[in-house]
């Protein structure tokens, strides 16, 4: 049975699906399938079986990093050696291949990856994969699984601007540096990707399958790695991957809110596309683009899918990015959609060496913009109200209403019963959240004649588990076949306009149909999956802004499984919109620091990001590292840090506790990167202490001269009595004026699953 991977993509239309009266959060879950240039087979044979087969020896990336001291570059394939080592493992696959068509007369290549994976993917019948695994020289076998697909204010949010600044402007941000979005494609046509002030480097423009024509001086690269007879090309028709893109390094450009731009406007991109229109794609031909992105010289690997999984090993997606990093190059990957439930980090976000992302909220929304007409509003309540509009409506609101009148006709009834007719006539009804599911609410609205309905937040105290959370939390309603328009908005300002109204009898409201209104930012998304991994270590690493995130969209298309908009742009939500965002901040970080190894750029993204997220709207409860990892990335200071950690975050796993005390360590080594010589001080924070637990460094003080890397081992004690439990916190490094963090996460249990 295939594993799915969810798309990492929550569109404005995609929205809170009602079960009985509470609703559900509905994340969007673009789904799409792969393939490589080697692809021969079209479809799968009734009785056949797609595998991935793992072969003894190394990868030439492998065999590369174990032959050539480039542990400070990235691996060169073209390399004579390295050519002729791919040269042996091609050799070693046609014999492999030769053995296996005796017992499997049959057997279709997929494709066959070398760089970055020495293994092939094949199919055969059932029972022919079993003699094929007992052949020799296999290493393991794998079944092919899919993954799915899973800027406004974002980029200040983040703070890319002042990192902007420090590169020189906005013109310069990103410039020479190459990031790969592995998806459904980009849009070429799309403003966002207008290759007006580049220059095509030097061996580029590289394509398959007749995807020459979706390239410019922008887009560099646009392969496809789908299944068929012709393969598809790189075009994007979901909409999703052009959304990433612009995310992570859209041009400047004016669209109808305004001028946006991605995190690295400068930056090159790379169509690698992996996942077809529905948003779904197979484990092995994802692999393979993977492998093509690395070799064709991309720095930063954007992944904005996954596959839900609780293997405690790694998959052939994750196996590839693991190699791509030891090759010299950044990925980044999507957390997943599947919080807020512990241990739902999908794959590959689990590889360890990956920067994995989680999902807060902006500081803007984007779409209807209520204001109630007239007032004084010290308060700021009671005007630019952002909301999201009901999807699936049997009308549109394209042109804006009002001002009319507003009244809150049931506050008790909260509208589950048919209004009187006509006693709305004209009006904007304001109801409050619950007691029944929004159809029923909108409808009955509808009945009493009302022009519109908005529906504002529930209390927190009626949440229910697996429904999208009440008060100042923004969701969107499922609002099928429904004849009124509908919008809703947080508690806050809802019972801001309640208040306004008993005091002003016959107030009136305006919407807009289309604008920004503000938002509470920082706020851990609630379908952002949680940690730990399958692998029982710290995930996800970072957090970025993507709850509405403002991109690029394709005109037309499905819009019921893409990210589709006749205006060419739409905002979404989702992990994969968070991605998008340290992919681009990778990529500044390393274009101002060009010696920085992969894990320098992640401890860089990590240490000096924000802890400042939190549970819920009012801002009180912060989140904890298991939720978020080391906090929201922030430019200003990951661009400025004077020092970068090994590992960069501290996974003491899950322990047993019995009768005995127990006692962990790991090398945290510290390394000068900033200018001249620098002192540090080691300090532990627990976020959530517990009797007996103990972490101490084996020193207080380092003093390091410019490159100089000196260690403090962390040390973790528990007693035979302390909670069974899990303990988070940060190791703080101070110095230089600044303070740097590394996360920590350890796990007591009385007896190991």
């Amino acid at each position: 049975m295939n594993r799915r991977v969810f798309l990492i993509a929550v569109t404005i239309a995609v929205l809170l699906s009602i079960q009985g009266f509470n609703g559900v959060l509905g994340i969007a879950n673009v789904r799409a399938k792969t393939t490589s240039a080697k692809v021969q087979t079209t479809s799968m044979t009734a009785g056949s079986v797609a595998a991935i087969i793992e072969l003894e020896g190394d990868s030439v990336a492998v065999h590369q990093r174990a032959e050539v001291d480039v542990l400070q570059q990235q691996v060169d394939f073209e390399m004579p050696a390295a050519r002729a080592y791919e040269t042996q493992i091609e050799d070693q696959h046609a014999s492999f291949l030769s053995r296996a068509a005796v017992v499997a007369p049959d057997l279709r290549v997929r494709t066959e990856l070398k760089k970055l994976v020495n293994a092939i993917s094949i199919e055969v019948s059932d029972g022919e994969l079993a003699a094929i695994t007992a052949l020799p020289g296999v290493k393991r076998v794998e079944l092919v699984s899919e993954c799915h697909a899973t800027l406004d204010a974002s980029v200040p949010l983040i703070n890319a601007p002042a990192l902007w600044d420090r590169l020189g402007g906005v013109g310069v941000a990103g410039q020479g540096m190459k990031i790969a979005i592995l998806d459904t494609g980009i849009d070429t046509t799309n403003p966002l990707f207008s290759d007006t002030g580049y220059t095509m480097p030097a061996g580029f423009p590289k394509t398959n399958n007749g995807s020459a024509a979706l390239t410019n001086n922008k887009i560099i690269a646009a392969k496809s790695f789908l299944p068929g007879s012709p393969a598809p090309t790189a075009i994007d028709e979901n909409g999703h991957g052009s959304n990433v893109a612009g995310i992570a390094a859209g041009s400047v450009t004016s669209t109808p809110l305004g001028q946006i731009s991605g995190v690295a406007p400068m930056a090159y991109l790379g169509n690698y596309r992996v996942l077809d229109k529905s948003g779904s794609g197979p484990t092995d031909l994802i692999a393979s683009g993977i492998e093509q992105a690395v070799t064709d010289g991309f720095d930063v690997l954007s992944m904005s899918f996954g596959a839900a999984t609780t293997r405690a090993s790694l998959d052939i997606t994750a196996t590839a990015t693991e190699a791509a990093v030891a090759a010299g190059r950044i990925a980044v990957i999507a957390a997943g959609n599947d919080g807020p439930d512990p241990s739902t980090i999908s794959s590959p976000g689990l590889a360890p060496s990956a920067i994995t992302v989680a999902a807060s909220t902006n500081a803007h929304v984007v779409g209807p913009v209520i204001s109630v007409t007239g007032s004084i509003d010290p308060s700021g309540l009671l005007t630019g109200i952002g909301t999201t509009l009901g999807n699936g409506a049997a009308i549109g609101f394209d042109s804006g209403l009002g001002p009319l009148p507003y009244v809150d006709p049931d506050p008790l009834g909260r509208a589950c019963s048919p209004l009187a007719a006509g006693s709305l006539t004209s009006k904007i009804a304001l109801i409050e959240r619950g007691n029944c599911d929004f159809i029923s609410k909108i409808n009955n609205v509808a009945a009493g004649g009302a022009a519109a309905v908005i529906i504002f937040n529930r209390d927190p105290s009626e949440d229910v588990a697996g429904t999208g959370a009440g008060g100042d939390n923004l969701i969107t309603m499922k609002a099928d076949g429904t004849t009124i328009p509908s919008f809703f908005i947080v508690r806050s300002r809802g019972l801001a306009l309640r208040s306004f109204l008993a005091a002003n009898p016959g107030a009136t409201l305006s919407i807009a149909p289309f604008g920004s209104g503000s938002f509470t930012p920082d706020v851990l998304a609630d379908f952002s999956s949680r940690g730990p991994s399958s692998l029982g270590a710290l995930k996800p690493d970072v957090a970025a802004p993507g709850v509405i995130i403002y991109s690029a969209a394709i005109k037309s298309g499905d819009a019921s499984v893409g990210v589709v908009d006749p205006s060419g742009f739409l905002a979404i939500s989702g992990t994969s919109q968070a991605t998008p965002h340290v992919a681009g901040s990778a990529a500044l970080i390393k274009q101002l620091n060009p010696s920085f190894t992969p894990e320098q750029v992640k401890s860089a993204l990590m240490s000096s990001a924000t802890t400042d997220i939190f549970t819920t709207p009012d801002q009180r409860v912060r989140v904890g590292v298991l939720d978020n990892g080391a906090g929201r990335v922030d430019l200003a200071r990951a661009g400025a840090v004077i020092a970068t950690f090994s590992p960069t975050s501290l996974s003491f796993g899950i322990r047993k506790l019995k009768a005995f005390d127990v006692t962990t360590s790991i090398d945290l080594q510290i390394t000068n990167v900033g200018s001249g010589q620098n002192s540090y001080s080691v300090s532990i924070q627990q976020l959530n202490p517990g009797n007996g637990i103990t972490l101490t460094p084996s020193t207080a003080n380092l003093t390091l001269t410019q490159g100089q890397t000196g260690t403090a081992t962390i040390t973790i004690t528990a007693i035979a009595g302390s909670q069974r439990r899990d303990y988070t916190g940060y190791v703080n490094v101070t110095g230089g004026g600044q303070t740097l963090h590394v996360p920590y996460w350890i796990r007591y249990v009385k007896k190991k699953v």
